[in-house]
């Protein structure tokens, strides 16, 4: 289990928000409704954010909060469920079958 204090939080929660931000921080921040100074303070660790900017950010970055939180989380099988279904909803049908076949051979086979 990962040790919860200010400077962990603020490190997973900036470094995560850096993998999914693929946009500008401006462009991210006016999709979060929030500022880019506010965002900007967020990714320099320097202030943490409530849970309803939190839930903007992950909404903006088109993810979840356990995408950001993901090391901070206890029960990792929700949350492993959860960014699995996130990273194979715009798959094509030929890939979802592919990873099918492949789950029903791995669970023959193990």
């Amino acid at each position: 289990m990962a040790v919860i204090d200010e400077d962990n939080f603020k490190e997973i929660l900036c470094n995560n928000i850096k993998k999914y931000r693929k946009e500008s921080q401006e462009i991210v921040a006016e999709k979060a409704q929030i500022s880019s100074d506010t965002l900007s303070l967020i990714e320099r660790r320097l202030t943490i954010p409530n849970g309803i900017t939190i839930l903007k950010i992950s909404n903006a970055l088109n993810v979840t909060p356990n995408h950001l939180l993901k090391e901070l989380i206890n029960n990792k099988g929700l949350c492993t469920k959860d960014i699995l279904y996130h990273e194979i909803a715009n798959l094509s049908q030929e890939h979802l079958e592919f990873i099918l076949y492949t789950i029903n051979f791995l669970k023959k086979h193990i």
